[in-house]
C-alpha cells in the first residue's frame, strides 16, 4: 500500500507502525510475523498506515524520535529532532566548559540541551520557547532522561523571559554558551515544502521571515549581553545561509566567526566568539 504510493521506505514504515500498534519490538515482530491478529489490533494498524499515507511522518505518528542516542517525545508544537542537528550538539560539547551554563533559544523538544547535559554531567541549562505546548514536551523529555534538576524551562520570545522569570534570574553575562536551531526557512518557501513538513510540522518552528534571517538578527544583536567574556554562540542554519548569518555576527562585534559543515558537506552551523 505505501509502496504503491511511492514511499521510499514503505517496508520499514509499515514494520515500525505495525510494531507500534501491536506493542511489539522489532525482534518480537520478526519472530511472530505469521501470527494472526484480532480485528481490534488490525484496525489500529490500518489507522496508523492511513495516517502515513497522508504524509504524516512515522516519528510523528509514533510520538517520538531518536536523537544523539536518546529518545525524545514529540507533540504538535515540536519539530522532529533531525540527524544534521547532532553537529550542533558536538560543537556545543566542545565549547561548554566543565560546570558551564548554556542557554537554548527555541528549544522545541529540548533535544539540544538534553543531549549536551547528558554528556556533560556538571553543566546546567536554561531553555526558552514561545510555545507552552513545546515546553510541555521538553519538560517530559528532561524528566525522561533524569535532567529536570539541571534545566530551567522558560516560556517567551528569545531573550525576553530571562528578564522576568525567577528561573532566568535576569543575570546578564551569565552564560558560557548560547545555542539555537531557530526557524530559518523563508516565508515564501514554506508552502513549497514536502507535505510531511508543510502539513505536519509547526509553522512557528519553520518560518524565519521574508528572508529567513529574522531570528538570527535578534540572536546576533543580543547574545553578547548574556554571554560571559570568551563565551560562544552556535546556531544552526540553512545550507545557503552561511555567509549572511556570519555577516550578522561580525557586524555585532563577534570574533572567530566560522561556518561548520555537516556530514553531507552542507553549511549547517555558524559559531561566533564573544571576546
Amino acid at each position: 500500500m505505501l509502496g504503491r504510493l511511492g514511499f521510499e521506505s514503505a517496508a520499514l514504515d509499515a514494520k515500525l507502525l505495525t510494531g507500534h500498534a501491536l506493542g511489539l519490538g522489532a525482534l518480537e515482530l520478526a519472530t511472530r510475523e505469521n501470527e494472526l491478529v484480532d480485528s481490534e489490533a488490525a484496525t489500529r494498524v490500518a489507522g496508523l498506515l492511513q495516517r502515513r499515507m497522508t504524509g504524516e511522518s512515522v516519528a510523528r505518528i509514533i510520538g517520538e524520535r531518536e536523537f544523539y542516542g536518546l529518545a525524545f517525545t514529540l507533540n504538535a508544537a515540536t519539530l522532529e529532532p533531525r540527524p544534521e542537528t547532532e553537529l550542533l550538539v558536538d560543537l556545543a560539547l566542545g565549547a561548554l566548559p566543565a560546570g558551564g551554563q548554556m542557554l537554548d533559544l527555541g528549544t522545541g523538544t529540548g533535544c539540544i540541551p538534553i543531549a549536551v547535559l547528558a554528556n556533560q554531567p556538571d553543566a546546567h541549562a536554561v531553555a526558552v520557547d514561545l510555545s507552552a505546548l513545546a515546553l510541555e514536551a521538553a519538560r517530559k523529555n528532561a524528566d525522561r532522561h533524569g535532567l529536570s534538576g539541571r534545566i530551567a524551562f522558560l516560556q517567551g520570545s528569545w531573550f525576553g523571559p530571562l528578564f522576568t522569570s525567577p528561573e532566568g534570574r535576569g543575570e546578564e553575562g551569565r552564560f558560557d554558551l548560547i545555542v539555537s536551531n531557530p526557524p530559518y526557512i523563508t516565508t515564501a518557501v514554506v508552502e513549497t515544502l514536502a507535505p510531511e513538513v508543510k502539513d505536519f510540522d509547526p509553522r512557528l518552528a519553520l518560518d524565519g521571515g521574508p528572508d529567513g534571517l529574522a531570528p538570527y538578527r535578534v540572536i546576533a544583536a543580543e547574545s553578547a549581553n548574556w554571554l560571559k567574556p570568551g563565551g560562544w554562540v552556535l546556531v544552526e542554519i540553512g545550507h545557503d545561509q552561511g555567509a549572511a548569518v556570519s555577516a550578522l555576527f561580525l557586524e555585532a562585534g563577534f570574533e572567530d566567526v566560522a561556518v561548520h559543515r555537516d556530514l553531507n558537506g552542507l553549511d549547517r552551523v555558524v559559531g561566533a566568539h564573544h571576546i
